[in-house]
């Protein structure tokens, strides 16, 4: 849902800013105070602790009927109970909430993020639900870094977790990701896809990628910039909270995002190269 300056996206930008306007109301009349532990302190002081996963928010894992994305980061909120546990009908107001006060994104960001998703895959009067996210080649794409791809004419892709894939992952960066390791692993996804005889990814769906990349690092890397092995495996492999996460100090915007983005895809490309 990562927005890019190419041509192509002009018109996605178009839609999505719109959306973003009618967003904002909703999201400013939304309770964020009740998605933390103590509605009577100020953000910044709600801020300087771990967030609460125990009590209504302590992890349980989907149950009969429950639904989930493609989206580690959306299926660790409903697992926690951030959003609707059942992963059905959650509102644009609810989701930008707890995108706002559990991850720290701005709100024109978290609207944007959204919008995109309530325009392609879901309604803009009863909302979406996770699995919505998975219908393949909408926001969805293959070369996942934990997910396997979408079966040839399938209409929607895995949503559930491939622990072989975690298991590579960890064992080829033990010592965490930082950004040109995201940048890396993706690069080698994409480069299997031809393994498989699959069509590349689009400029579109490459900046999709990008910016999830991007986006895990902001939310889930340490003091030394690194996302480190043990939140790799909480986060991607069991879609929960690492129990060392707070909330992260600094705003992510739309442009901070972005340009993060836009330095794993230069990774990208010169890994490419390299190879070639």
């Amino acid at each position: 849902m990562f927005l890019s300056t190419t041509s192509n996206l002009h018109t996605l930008f178009k839609i999505l800013t719109v959306a973003l306007l009618s967003s904002l109301p909703s999201l400013l009349s939304a309770g964020r105070n009740r998605l933390l532990d103590d509605p009577s302190q100020s953000e910044q002081q709600r801020r300087q602790h771990s967030l609460s996963l125990n009590g209504e928010h302590a992890f349980i894992t989907p149950g009969l009927g429950d639904v989930r994305s493609p989206c580690p980061a959306l299926n660790t909120l409903a697992n926690h109970g951030y959003i609707n546990r059942s992963g059905k009908g959650i509102s644009a107001s609810s989701l930008i909430s707890a995108l706002t006060s559990v991850y720290h994104l701005s709100s024109p960001f978290a609207a944007t993020l959204v919008a995109g998703g309530v325009l392609y895959c879901g309604n803009i009067v009863k909302g979406i639900s996770l699995d919505a996210l998975a219908q393949h080649n909408k926001i969805e794409h293959d070369a996942s870094l934990v997910h396997d791809n979408a079966l040839p004419g399938a209409k929607f892709a895995p949503t559930q977790v491939n622990l072989t894939l975690v298991d590579e992952l960890l064992r080829t960066y033990p010592g965490g990701m930082g950004i040109n390791e995201l940048a890396q692993a993706r690069m080698q996804r994409e480069m299997s896809m031809f393994k498989e005889k699959r069509l590349n990814l689009n400029a579109f769906h490459e900046e999709i990628g990008h910016g999830e990349a991007a986006l895990m690092w902001l939310l889930m890397k340490d003091a030394t910039n690194v996302v480190n092995a043990k939140t790799l495996r909480q986060f991607l492999g069991k879609e929960t909270f690492p129990s060392t996460y707070t909330i992260p100090d600094e705003e992510i915007s739309l442009q901070k995002a972005r340009k993060v983005s836009a330095e794993v895809g230069n990774i990208m490309k010169k890994v490419k190269t390299s190879i070639v």
